[in-house]
């Protein structure tokens, strides 16, 4: 048995699964998936979100697949959690043309690197590294440079997310005609709804939870941690004008350590600015076009803790929402010159405010970024891995 593509990644990851299954798709027994872990599927605490999580969605469905079920003690817990068990075998059955790894962050991926090496595989990485997520000190980002330099000489092929990581590749000594696009997306939960179908969902999911059609919803989807910064939604209020801010919502979506400190920020908000909260929880996949259509704008405020991308903006200009990042995210090198779309200094609430404010003046529509979105889709990634097959 040969396959075409073998690709290496941890475990089922939400936004990686459509990709696989599109690839399989459009070419039929032309690739396959080694997971070192199923925990997405079968359940885990998610840390993050200060729950047990499991995507509600068909992960393992689609495509062909191996879970070598390689961990070691809590899975995705550090690099030793993944062992790698078990990797040279499946590539000696499997006998790929090419070896995709979707990141270098456990022993796993280092085992896949090193058993492709060693028997003269061609291999291609796709993952999100960058070097303005995170500040670091000179010490550390001379030895990190150093690694990257040398891993990265052994890929035949490497992929792009978007431009900060096609930088991150070019700084560490990655020949230009080694890269190619296949840019973040994540699976469009919309495209196939009509613009009467996501204005009734719109108007169901406000009138459950006492939204009026004359107010703006600021939403927040994500990890209440402070890496999301989510506590700054309050910080900015004094400094929305009047009018706007009399007819605000924040809509926060999503579960975490900071959600006590946030429920005593919304009594402060609502005692001094009338400002009115909703807390949706933690929401899983299948139940996300509601709240997105539910608000307005969303914001993304993180600090500069390893926000790579920020695929929540993704999935909110998908429902036509504008959206405002922190440029501490990694997107907002790619979308900042979309018209509804806006980046603010990290931490400045009032920089912040001045940003809601203008998108504000947009109406609400569903299709403005839809043409702009066309190269960040899961189809676009998967022919862009398609397109190499030939040439592996």
């Amino acid at each position: 048995m040969s396959v075409k593509l073998l690709v290496f990644d941890s475990h089922p990851v939400q936004y990686r699964v459509p990709i696989w299954q599109t690839i399989a798709q459009l070419r039929p027994g032309n690739i396959h998936v080694v997971y070192a872990s199923d925990c997405s599927v079968r359940g885990y605490l998610d840390e993050g979100f200060g729950q047990s999580v499991a995507w509600d969605e068909p992960m393992l469905e689609g495509y062909d697949y191996t879970v070598l079920n390689c961990e070691k003690g809590k899975p995705l817990s550090g690099w030793g959690s993944l062992t790698g068990r078990g990797v040279g075998k499946i590539i000696d059955e499997l006998k790929p043309e090419a070896i995709l790894l979707t990141g270098l962050n456990y022993r796993y991926d280092l085992m896949a690197y090193v058993e492709a090496n060693r028997r003269g595989i061609p291999l291609w990485l796709r993952c999100e590294t960058q070097d303005e997520a995170v500040t670091r000190s000179r010490s550390k980002s001379t030895v990190r440079t150093l690694m990257y330099r040398v891993t990265y000489k052994k890929f035949d092929r490497i992929y792009y997310i978007g431009e900060l990581n096609r930088r991150h590749y070019l700084k560490h000594g990655v020949p230009k005609e080694k890269l190619y696009p296949a840019f973040y997306g994540t699976i469009d939960r919309f495209e196939s709804m009509s613009d009467a179908e996501k204005e009734l969902m719109r108007t169901l999911s406000r009138a459950k939870t006492g939204i009026l059609t004359t107010d703006f919803v600021i939403g927040f989807s994500g990890k209440l941690i402070q890496k999301k910064n989510p506590e700054i939604l309050y910080k900015m209020l004094k400094s929305l004008p009047e009018a706007l801010r009399s007819r605000t919502w924040l809509y926060f979506l999503g579960s975490g350590e900071l959600e006590p400190k946030l429920h005593t920020e919304a009594q402060k908000a609502l005692s001094e600015f009338n400002v009115r909260t909703h807390f949706a929880g933690f929401a899983n996949q299948s139940q996300l076009p509601a709240h997105y259509l539910a608000m307005d704008v969303l914001v993304l405020p993180s600090r500069r803790m390893g926000e790579t991308w920020g695929l929540v903006a993704n999935e909110a200009m998908q429902a036509g929402c504008g959206v405002v990042v922190s440029d501490a995210v990694g997107c907002h090198v790619d979308f900042k010159p979309l018209e509804r779309f806006k980046v603010f200094k990290e931490g400045d609430p009032v920089d912040l405010a001045e940003a809601i404010t203008a998108l504000s003046t947009f109406p609400r529509s569903f299709g403005w970024p839809r043409h702009q979105l066309e190269n960040y889709s899961i189809k676009s990634t998967a022919n862009a891995l398609i397109e190499r097959f030939a040439t592996a």
